[in-house]
C-alpha cells in the first residue's frame, strides 16, 4: 500500500474515532510521555542501498520518543508518537564470524493513532494501534533517505504514582512494520538458471520501552 493513499486512511480513521468518542468528562488527563526504549530486528535487502548480494541487519541500540495522549473518553485515547533510533547496518557472519558494520542509518517513526485502556485505582493496561510513516535515513554516499508507510501494535501498562494519575510510569511493548514495497530482481534461480521475479521487501522492529508520564 503507497503512502499517498496510506496515510490519509489512518487519519480518517482517528477523526471517525474522535467523532464518535464521548466528549472528555471533568478529571480527564492528557499526557505527554518521553521514552527510552531499546529496540531491536530490522533487515534490509543489500541491492536496496548498494550492490551488495546479501541482507543487512540492523543493530539493536536504544531510541528515543515522544508520545501525547489526548483523552476521547474514560477508556479512549487519541496517542501522536515521534521516536528515532541511530542504529548500524551491518553483515552477520555467524555464530563464530565477525560482525562487519557496513554504515550509520536513523530510523524514525510519525504515527497517528489510538489507545484503549482500562483503569484499576493507578494500575492502567493498555493496548494500541497506529499508522503513519516510517522514515529510513542510511548515511551512505549517494544514498537518500526514504519515506515509506509504516503500522505500528503494542500493549503495556501504565502506573501513577498519586491518586490525582499526575505522574506515573509507562511500560510497553510495541511491534512496528514499515513497507519498503515491491521490487524485482534476478536471483530466483534452480539448477544454474536464473528467471526474472517479484519480490516483497518490508522492514519490521520490536521494542520494549520506559516513559516517564506527566498528565494534566
Amino acid at each position: 500500500m503507497r503512502l499517498r493513499t496510506f496515510v490519509p486512511l489512518v487519519l480518517a480513521l482517528c477523526a471517525t474515532t474522535a467523532a464518535f468518542a464521548q466528549p472528555p468528562a471533568s478529571g480527564y488527563r492528557f499526557e505527554l510521555t518521553p521514552t527510552v526504549s531499546w529496540r531491536f530486528g530490522g533487515e534490509l535487502d543489500g541491492r536496496d542501498l548498494a550492490f551488495v548480494r546479501a541482507d543487512l541487519e540492523a543493530d539493536d541500540s536504544a531510541a528515543y520518543g515522544l508520545t501525547l495522549d489526548i483523552p476521547l473518553s474514560r477508556s479512549l485515547q487519541l496517542e501522536l508518537l515521534a521516536n528515532r533510533q541511530r542504529t548500524d547496518l551491518g553483515f552477520d557472519e555467524g555464530l563464530f564470524g565477525p560482525d562487519l558494520r557496513f554504515a550509520k542509518m536513523d530510523v524514525s517513526y510519525y504515527h497517528v493513532g489510538v489507545l484503549f485502556q482500562g483503569h484499576s485505582g493507578r494500575v492502567s493496561p493498555f493496548f494500541v494501534l497506529s499508522g503513519g510513516i516510517g522514515v529510513l535515513d542510511p548515511k551512505l554516499p549517494g544514498a537518500r533517505s526514504e519515506t515509506r508507510a509504516s503500522v505500528s501494535l503494542g500493549g503495556g501498562v501504565k502506573v501513577f504514582f498519586d491518586d490525582a494519575e499526575h505522574i506515573g510510569l509507562r511500560f510497553e511493548g510495541r511491534g512496528f512494520w514499515t513497507d519498503i514495497g515491491d521490487d524485482y530482481g534476478w536471483d530466483c534461480g534452480y539448477h544454474g538458471h536464473y528467471r526474472r521475479c517479484d519480490y516483497d521487501d518490508d522492514f519490521s522492529q520490536g521494542q520494549v520501552s520506559l516513559g516517564l508520564i506527566i498528565a494534566w
